[in-house]
């Protein structure tokens, strides 16, 4: 897969991070906080004073790539809004997950505002990996829109509704959630 994104989109604005066994990967967000320094982040513990998009994993190697400012750019200079990354199984194969990931780290007050963006963002980046063929038209992808600020637990009920979520698989091939926390079940499936 790695190489896949790469043949399609260069490297100069990819950043991996490869060889993820942590049973918990604690993924962090401080573009706000660091004013655009920092992109996604990748702890094996919580860091402290920032909460995280945990990511429970029962011992497969998995790779992260995310997407630099500019990576999805045209000849035309016009860069579509996507989301932060795509994580995979370092041994990838067209059996295997791919999960796109956005996260938003903002206040609760302001979740209904960024969800429809972060559900288009998500949209936009995987067509974008299908167009490329990165990915096959048909594959199914799972997406994740995550705001670890925000503790509530069912929040994210209210954002993707089941007939939305079903809209997401029937129409984009992709299987959406709204978690802090995901559970990798196998070299398939997320839950």
């Amino acid at each position: 897969m790695k190489n896949r994104i790469e043949a399609a989109l260069g490297n100069e604005w990819l950043e991996h991070c490869e060889n993820i066994t942590y049973p918990h990967i604690h993924v962090i967000d401080p573009t706000r906080r660091t004013y655009n320094k920092q992109g996604l982040t990748i702890y094996s513990t919580p860091p402290q004073s920032i909460a995280t998009l945990l990511i429970e994993n029962p011992g497969l190697d998995i790779t992260a790539t995310f997407f630099k400012p500019q990576c999805f750019r045209n000849e035309h200079g016009y860069e579509p809004e996507n989301c932060e990354g795509v994580f995979y199984l370092t041994h990838s194969t067209n059996e295997t997950w791919i999960l796109f990931l956005e996260i938003k780290d903002c206040e609760y007050g302001n979740i209904s505002n960024y969800f429809k963006k972060a559900k288009d963002q998500i949209k936009r980046t995987v067509q974008i990996f299908r167009d490329k063929r990165i990915i096959t038209e048909n594959r199914r992808v799972y997406a994740n829109i995550s705001f670890p600020r925000v503790c509530k637990k069912d929040y994210f009920h209210h954002l993707i509704t089941n007939p939305e979520k079903k809209k997401f698989i029937d129409d984009f091939n992709i299987s959406i959630k709204g978690t802090n926390r995901l559970v990798i079940k196998s070299y398939k499936t997320i839950s």
